[in-house]
Order: structure tokens, then C-alpha cells, then sequence
């Protein structure tokens, strides 16, 4: 790997589409930034998603990696045992480009695409530089290319280089590829390439890249592989390099590791010099990326005479090798089926909701039984599932019952194609076939029917660090809304029971001391942190669950006037720190301030004083108004005790009132149960100012019977009863 692929940067910029430092390096004292290019696609929340699907056959090629030929492989490269090259014994002791050894090396490259059938050939540059080329012609796209390669030559200069993971490692993964591939044929070709003189400039690649834009060349894909077999800390940790034209593919890249391979943990990153042989390639208008490992987890031999076999970790080297076949085959077989849609808004109405999916692959989707489905629960039930109500070449509608205020329904979408070995699902990560997707993903699509209002804030793509800035130990943002924005975008007087920010790259940091806290502020702007003021509405731990929407349910809810414009802080005191999670922002001027720092001691939330200079970008902000129940019936006449009355009409169907009553500030629940004692519904969950009160219960969904409904507050506890006839 060259050595100037970790570069130096300021602050980030707000109109772009990178955003600054991810990766505290091991290897270096002061920090040093690389950067995390934004995951812009497709987000969980209210934009769309699509994903790479699963296929045992792509699996079933992937197994055949076999740990006993990685590991020959790799001694043999790096001198730690001998091989044969042009039938004598012959130890590599270095592939530096100004020794023998490395010309022994292309040699050695040669005889093993050759001895398993393939005509592989050199690429002559001049007298030391010498790349070795080896095709699998397409089937149906023979003039179409995938790339699968990595550089041979190694540092450092001298009699002793063995080069164990830069890039031996690298080396094998193209000849590991090539061995268990040599009997499939693909509809695009494939070129296994090792690119020689990388380390004095990338050499090797460029002079390849030259040539093929000159001649027109159509590369659907580099898939890039340098120093894949070092993991310190076995966490599985990845970096997916890429540029903003190749973001389709590294992120594609990065489902498909995740899919197959789901103990490595890829984390898609760009640079913006140097590097690696992918850059030739993006140099010349091709999607290229890089796999290599984990920046902040460096090897520390690294351009040593100690980069050396027994310094490898193995069972992450060949989970490496296994994610690189899998995203071969899939590329260039063309295994993929792509769903894409819109999650279903949360909100009052009860009538049932329509949930539209485009579907693509360029296999046949499957029709009949094993049509695309959509799986739905309630409420945390079993699932259910629905076939589509409307289909019209690749729209398909699903039409998902009404449910009562109070459901949350989960949901996901499945399709396969018609022979039975591709499956997809949306969100990713489910699996099952004939029919698709009996097997949930990890994660899925929510709505609620419930008395709320969303009020969504801020539109731009720029990702932003803050608030949840826990490359550092210690961070604190100030973000102002002004009531404007409120009211135009639906805000009105109540209580706000959540704030959620839209996740383009979720960390796994735990964030400690964490607090959310809130003001109706009457400034239009803000020059610098806000000190008085605030009611704290959250304190205590918090992880970001994922990408996408997502939101902090307030421990304590707030109430907005309506009037005033809302300033919102987060801020967290960590002793540790790992990488970034980013959010979407907008530029909004004066309206965000933010700084983070590595305090040994002391707490983020009071000792970050002075809010740096460079963000200027306010992170696009959700609030989770809860409705209809807010407001007192009669809000002039405050009650003395609090008290839940009979439901009226009793018995009923489907629609009842329950009226209850609040004598001070207090956090109120209602929820409805069975005689079984399982919640049915809830109605009521938020902070009430004093007053009288009505909710309506609709139980178009619920059976016949007799059922509870229990109210808290306080230290108040009452349960009354309620009967529904159909």
C-alpha cells in the first residue's frame, strides 16, 4: 500500500458530500484524518432502500475459499516456506521492484493461473514494471469487464521484504479467486490482475487504466484488494474505500460483506491522494474501490522486514478473501434483486395503508405462490403476510389493514426470482425462499397509529459529525429551531415525546452521561453555548440503533408553546472513543454550534465551552408531537384529584371516550388490555399539564368481550372495565 493514503484535512464542508475524520490512526502521534465519504443511497426513515439479495449459489462458491490454500498461498509469497517457479525451488525473500525476487514473483503468478487452465499473460510497462493479466470471458457480456486485483511488489528496499500483509495478502485473494472460479462461467468477464511497482506510484494500475480509457473500455467495477489479513483486535473492522462516483459500488460492496460474511464489520471511507490501485482506475472515470483493513486497527509491521507470515490473523485473512469472491460472483453473474420504497408515515388515521415497492432484477421475479410478499405484525404479534394488491411491471402495491390508535406495526418486504435462488429483502439482511423472506431481517420498517404529529425539519445531505461526535471522548451541540420553521412545517403547542435525526453511518459507541435538553428560546440566532435555561430531558446512556430515522424517546416530554423558537442541546461525557456517527444536515446560519474534545477528566456538558468556528451545518432535525389528547377539554377549569371515569357508551362498537382528569403536571398512561392481561392498545403516554380530558378508543380490530382499561400517573393507579359487542 502506498504511503501517503492517509492525508491531512480541516474543518468539513458544509455544501459537501464528505465529511471529515473517522479513524484515529494506531500508527501515527498526532491525528490524523481520513475520510468517511457519505452512505447518501438509501436510509431507514422516509426515503428509499435497496440492497443486494442473498443466493446460496453465490454462498455455496464463496465456501469453496479454502483456509489450506490461503495459508500456502501466503507462505509461499512472502519467503516463508519455497515454491516451485519455472520447475526449480525458489524462495521469495522480497517483491521490491529493484530486486530479483519480484520478477520471480510475476513469474510465480504466471505458472498459478496457468496451471489451472487459464491463459494469462504479461503486461510489459518498461524494463522493471511488469503486470500479470489473466481473463475469464463472459458469457453473455464478453466485452464488459469486472476488475478483481491487487498490487504483488512490496517495501521496504533491500535483500529482505517479505510483505506478508502489503500485500501478499492482497496477492492471494486474486489467485484464490482464480483457483475456485476456473470451472463457472459468468455473463461478464472477469480480469484477474497483480499490479506491480504500487509502492513507488501506483505504477502499475495507471499505466492499465491509461490504456484501456484510450481504447474505450467498458469496466463495470474494480473490486481492489491491499492489506486484508491484520486485525489487533478481532472486531472484524473493514475499510471499503471509494470516491462519491463509486459510492453505488463500495456500498454494495458493503451489504454484500455484511450478507455473507457477517462477523466483519465494513465501514465505507474515502481519501483524497494516494492510496491504492483503485485510484487509477477512479482517475479515469471507472467505479473502483478498496478493501483493506481497518485503519485505526493498522498493522504495526507495516512497510518492515516484520511484515512477516506468523503477524497474521488468518480466520479474519480468510474471511476477507470469502467477502471478495462473494462480491465477484455477484457482480459479475449479476445476482441481485433491488427493492425499493418509501416507509409508511406514522400518524391518527386508522384506515388502512398502501405500501408501494418497485422491484428490478434481471432475472424473472417470481409469480404465483412465491410472488413478492409483504410481512406485517402488530403490535409485536406473530407476523403476518400479504401478496400484492395491485402489480404493473415492476410496481407492486400491499395493502395493510387499519389498525386501532395505539398499534405499531412492523413490516417488511420479500421477493425472489422464479427459479428459486435469489431472495431479497427490504430492509436487508432476512432470508427464506419458496416463498421469499419467511426469515425476518434484523431490522424492519415501523409505523404507529397513534395521536401524533411528526414535525420534520431541515432537507439537505450534507453529513454531519455532531451531535453524536464520538470519534471524540467529550462532545456538545447547541441546535436552534426557529418557531417559523415550526409552525410551517405542522408544529403546533404540546408536548414533543421524541427527537430523531436522519443517520446516513451509525457508530457503535456507547454514549454515556448523555443528555437531551430542551428550551422555548426567544434569540433568533445563537452566538455560542446557552448555559441557563434548560429542562433535561434525557439523561443517562445512549447508542444510535442504526441508520436512517432514528429516535430518542424523551424520559421527560417538553412542552413546546407554539410560539417560541426550540433550542435543543446534546451533549455526552465518554472515557473513550471510536468513530463518527453522521447525520444529514442543512446550512443554516448562527443556528448551530458544536465542539468536542478528550477531556481526562471533567464532564463534555459543562466544560465545552467555546463552540469551534467550521460548524456551521444544523443536523436535520424529527419531532414526535403526541396529539389530540394535549390539549384539556376545559382548560380554565383545573380538577383537584386525579381520576379516570367510565367509558361512554358501555358496551360499545367500535368507538368509545374515555374521559380522565389531571390536577397537576404529571406523566399520564392509559393502555387498554384482554382478560388475558396483554396490552391491546395504548392511548396515552406523555407528560399532562392539569386539566380535563377525552380520548377516543376505536376497536374496529378487537374481538367481541369484556376488557380493561388502566390509567397511571403519579403515584395514582386506577383500572376500570369495558365490553364490546359486535
Amino acid at each position: 500500500m502506498k504511503n501517503n493514503f492517509y492525508i491531512n484535512s480541516n474543518s468539513p464542508t458544509p455544501k459537501t458530500l464528505i465529511i471529515l475524520k473517522l479513524f484515529k490512526m494506531k500508527n501515527s502521534k498526532p491525528k490524523i484524518y481520513s475520510l468517511l465519504l457519505v452512505l447518501i443511497t438509501m436510509f431507514i426513515g422516509y426515503n428509499a432502500f435497496s440492497q443486494v439479495s442473498y443466493n446460496p449459489y453465490v454462498a455455496s462458491i464463496m465456501n469453496l475459499v479454502n483456509t489450506d490454500s490461503v495459508k500456502k498461498f501466503e507462505r509461499q509469497f512472502t519467503g516463508d516456506t519455497s515454491c516451485i517457479i519455472s520447475g526449480v525451488p525458489y524462495t521469495i525473500v522480497s517483491r521490491h521492484y529493484a530486486t530479483a525476487g519480484n520478477i520471480q514473483a510475476a513469474q510465480f503468478l504466471l505458472e498459478r493461473f496457468q496451471s489451472w487452465g487459464y491463459s494469462p499473460y504479461f503486461q510489459v510497462i518498461n524494463s522493471t514494471i511488469t503486470n500479470v493479466l489473466c481473463k475469464k470471458i463472459g458469457t453473455k457480456y464478453p466485452n464488459q469487464y469486472v476488475v478483481f486485483c491487487a498490487h504483488y511488489d512490496d517495501m521496504p528496499s533491500g535483500s529482505t521484504a517479505p510483505g506478508a500483509d502489503d500485500n501478499a495478502s492482497g496477492s492471494v485473494a486474486v489467485l484464490e479467486a482464480a483457483r475456485i472460479l476456473k470451472n463457472y462461467n459468468f455473463p461478464y468477464t472477469i480480469l484477474f490482475a497483480l499490479w506491480d511497482e504500487e509502492e513507488r506510484g501506483l505504477y502499475g494500475s495507471k499505466a492499465y487504466a491509461d490504456t484501456a480509457f484510450a481504447h474505450g473500455d467498458s469496466i463495470i467495477a474494480v473490486l481492489n484488494f491491499d492489506m486484508i489479513s491484520y486485525d489487533g483486535n478481532n472486531d472484524g473492522a473493514l475499510d471499503v474505500n471509494t470516491n462519491t462516483a463509486s459510492l453505488p459500488l463500495a456500498n454494495e460492496f458493503a451489504q454484500i460483506t455484511s450478507l455473507y460474511q457477517p462477523t466483519l464489520v465494513p465501514q465505507v471511507t474515502t481519501s483524497l491522494s494516494g492510496g491504492s490501485d483503485h485510484q487509477s482506475f477512479q482517475q479515469r472515470g471507472y467505479k473502483a474501490i478498496l478493501s483493506i483493513e481497518d485503519n485505526s486497527d493498522f498493522t504495526p509491521f507495516y512497510h518492515t522486514v516484520n511484515d512477516k507470515y506468523n503477524t497474521l490473523n488468518i480466520p479474519y485473512f480468510v474471511k476477507m478473501v470469502k467477502a471478495g469472491v462473494a462480491a465477484l460472483v455477484t457482480i459479475a453473474g449479476d445476482y441481485k434483486i433491488t427493492i425499493s420504497h418509501n416507509q409508511l408515515p406514522s400518524g391518527p388515521s386508522t384506515a388502512p395503508k398502501t405500501a408501494v415497492a418497485t422491484i428490478k432484477s434481471s432475472y424473472k421475479i417470481a409469480t404465483g405462490t412465491f410472488q413478492p410478499r409483504l410481512y406485517y405484525k402488530v403490535n409485536g404479534g406473530s407476523y403476518s403476510y400479504l401478496t400484492p394488491s395491485y402489480t404493473n411491471l415492476d410496481t407492486f402495491k400491499f395493502t395493510i389493514p387499519g389498525q386501532p390508535l395505539g398499534s405499531t406495526v412492523n413490516y417488511y418486504i420479500a421477493a425472489q426470482d422464479s427459479a428459486g435462488s435469489l431472495v431479497a429483502t427490504l430492509p436487508s439482511g432476512g432470508s427464506g425462499l419458496n416463498p421469499p423472506g419467511t426469515n425476518p431481517p434484523p431490522t424492519t420498517f415501523s409505523y404507529s397509529v397513534a395521536n401524533i404529529n411528526i414535525v420534520n425539519i431541515g432537507t439537505g445531505t450534507t453529513a454531519v459529525g455532531w451531535p453524536y461526535y464520538t470519534f471524540y471522548m467529550d462532545s456538545r451541540t447547541d441546535m436552534l429551531y426557529s418557531a417559523t420553521e415550526m409552525i410551517n412545517n405542522g408544529g403546533v403547542a404540546g408536548n414533543i415525546t421524541k427527537i430523531g435525526f436522519d443517520v446516513v453511518t451509525a457508530a457503535s459507541q456507547t454514549m454515556n452521561g448523555f443528555k437531551v435538553k430542551i428550551q422555548n428560546y426567544n434569540q433568533s440566532t445563537l452566538s455560542g453555548f446557552e448555559n441557563s435555561g434548560w429542562t433535561t430531558c434525557y439523561d443517562g446512556t445512549y447508542s444510535v440503533p442504526g441508520t436512517g430515522m432514528q429516535y430518542v424517546t424523551l424520559q421527560t416530554p417538553f412542552y413546546w408553546d407554539g410560539v417560541s423558537n426550540l433550542l435543543v442541546e446534546i451533549c455526552f461525557n465518554n472515557s473513550s472513543y471510536t468513530s463518527n456517527t453522521t447525520v444529514n444536515g442543512t446550512a443554516a446560519t448562527n443556528m448551530n454550534k458544536h465542539n468536542h474534545s478528550d477531556l481526562s477528566s471533567g464532564d463534555g456538558c459543562t466544560q465545552i465551552t467555546s463552540p469551534g468556528s467550521s460548524y456551521t451545518a444544523r443536523p436535520n432535525i424529527s419531532l414526535w408531537f403526541e396529539t389530540g389528547t394535549n390539549t384539556p377539554v376545559n382548560p380554565s377549569v383545573i380538577p383537584n384529584v386525579f381520576e379516570l371515569a367510565q367509558n361512554y357508551p358501555n358496551p360499545f362498537n367500535p368507538v368509545t371516550k374515555i374521559n380522565f382528569q389531571v390536577p397537576r403536571q404529571e406523566m399520564v398512561t392509559l393502555r387498554v388490555y384482554d382478560m388475558l392481561g396483554r396490552e391491546v392498545a395504548l392511548l396515552v403516554n406523555e407528560v399532562k399539564m392539569p386539566g380535563y380530558y377525552s380520548v377516543e378508543f376505536n376497536a374496529g380490530n378487537l374481538s367481541s368481550g369484556v376488557y380493561t382499561y388502566r390509567m397511571t400517573a403519579g403515584t395514582f393507579d386506577k383500572t376500570m372495565r369495558m365490553v364490546i359487542i359486535k
